[in-house]
């Protein structure tokens, strides 16, 4: 049995964004906006926000202390600043880190128990307030899906906290919000998103739901992240790119991903890669090692990318798809091995103990136990 479950109201096209204060008025007089420094102080998205929320007579709180991982108590602040402005609603407006950290805050605030407890393991016990998300990058998907990704920077150990009370209720999904993307934050993100495509279309819990989404995904993303990243004033490209990243976030949310985003929580949390580039990195290594559990849908994987596979065999197609992916992220400056950031065959002990406790790794096509992790990672170093 599966189920397909999306509660968000997802509103898509040009300047929807247009659309922030109509949205989080439905919910509430007070809102919480949730964002980095870099959004409000160098761009003039939070001055829109306000305009917009102000028309509905909304009032605004602005916490921008958004890191580039959304770590424990980054979220435990935002929690109290949304509790003093008694917010009703919270606005995540950013890319992956400040759309969790606002899931985070919006899920938690109304709860009695420590946030590290819910990080490591504490049931929730109801529901929190209204989220909207607003992506200004094409890549992780967090807009739609139910689940925050935190770190504990004591332990740097990275866990996510799931419930279907966290999905979005309205998520704005503007191409224009990611044209002041740049070229590595492009790359970086939109790796991400190929990587959530595929691994989700590959996932031992893929159905035909997330299939057709993750296929329109991958066909999106293949054709458009390489003029993205080139040329990323090209609004057809970043518009393509900023609905196969929502419909990769999509299919994610149904079938979970695979051994990719489970070594890659350690080993960005580790060695502070950023997420989207050790996924970009590794996922080659990992469909090739992955390629005899699920030969038939990595042919499909070639020709959504493009690949002419006219005339190839079934196990000649899904090996055109690994060389498809790795020429697409070295096109567009990913790193090809671990060693680019000082991972060492000696520190991987550690590494692979964290894999084998992180739930995407156990919907991997193929079965990853210690060793097979060891070998993807050794392949990659």
């Amino acid at each position: 049995m599966q189920t397909f479950y999306l509660p968000t109201q997802v509103i898509t096209g040009l300047g929807c964004f247009a659309q922030l204060g109509k949205a989080a008025v439905r919910y509430g007089q007070r809102a919480l906006l949730v964002c980095d420094k870099r959004l409000a102080q160098q761009t003039d998205v939070v001055q829109r926000a306000s305009a917009l929320l102000s028309a509905e007579e909304v009032t605004l709180t602005v916490y921008d202390d958004v890191a580039r991982e959304p770590e424990l108590p980054i979220v435990a602040e935002g929690i109290r600043r949304a509790n003093d402005a008694d917010a009703q609603v919270v606005i995540g407006i950013g890319g992956g880190s400040a759309m969790d950290t606002a899931k985070a805050i919006a899920g938690l605030c109304l709860l009695p128990g420590s946030l590290l407890e819910y990080h490591e393991g504490r049931k929730l016990e109801g529901p929190g307030i209204p989220l909207i998300t607003v992506p200004t990058t094409a890549g992780t998907g967090a807009e739609v899906t139910k689940n925050a990704v935190l770190i504990n920077p004591e332990t740097r150990v990275k866990r996510s906290i799931r419930d279907d009370r966290w999905f979005a209720r309205v998520a704005l999904v503007d191409a224009e919000m990611t044209l002041s993307m740049p070229p590595a934050v492009t790359a970086s993100t939109g790796s991400d998103a190929l990587c959530q495509a595929i691994e989700s279309y590959t996932s031992i819990g893929a159905g035909p739901l997330s299939d057709a989404l993750a296929m329109r995904a991958m066909s999106l993303i293949g054709g458009s992240l390489q003029t993205a990243y080139e040329r990323g004033d090209d609004l057809g490209a970043r518009e393509a790119m900023s609905m196969g990243s929502l419909m990769a976030g999509m299919a994610m949310a149904m079938a979970r991903v695979g051994g990719v985003h489970g070594m890659a929580h350690p080993l960005g949390s580790h060695y502070a890669i950023p997420h989207g580039v050790i996924c970009g990195l590794l996922l080659p290594y990992t469909m090739g090692y992955s390629l005899p559990a699920a030969t038939a849908k990595y042919a499909d994987v070639a020709r959504l990318l493009g690949v002419d596979t006219a005339g190839l065999t079934m196990e000649q197609a899904a090996g055109r798809a690994v060389e498809a992916v790795r020429n697409l992220v070295t096109c567009i400056g990913v790193p090809m091995h671990l060693r680019a950031f000082g991972v060492t065959e000696d520190a991987l002990g550690p590494i692979i103990d964290e894999s084998l406790t992180q739930s995407s790794l156990h919907h991997n096509p193929r079965k990853l136990g210690a060793e097979d992790v060891r070998a993807i990672l050794l392949a990659a170093l």
